[in-house]
């Protein structure tokens, strides 16, 4: 059985809180990447899943970054 719920105004958008326990039976966390939709009258929740070759795919030219200099190793790092 799911929990009953209620819709909270935060800012100028709307929020529902998550039970502590459904949080944990789903996996999720603050910071959880999630996605939203709605479907068949209702609103459906979801961990986002990453797909590592559809981010890959997305590097350009235009927005690949430089190689960082982080200097020396600190620890036992082997470069």
């Amino acid at each position: 059985m799911g929990a009953k719920l209620h819709i909270a105004k935060w800012g100028g958008s709307l929020a529902v809180r998550i039970p502590k326990a459904i949080a944990e039976q789903c996996g999720v966390s603050e910071g959880s990447a999630m996605e939203m939709e709605a479907q068949d009258g209702g609103i459906v929740l979801r961990k986002r899943s990453h797909d590592l070759a559809d981010m890959l795919s997305r590097i350009t030219a235009d927005n690949l970054h430089e190689e960082q200099d982080f200097g020396e190793p600190q620890g036992n790092e082997q470069w």
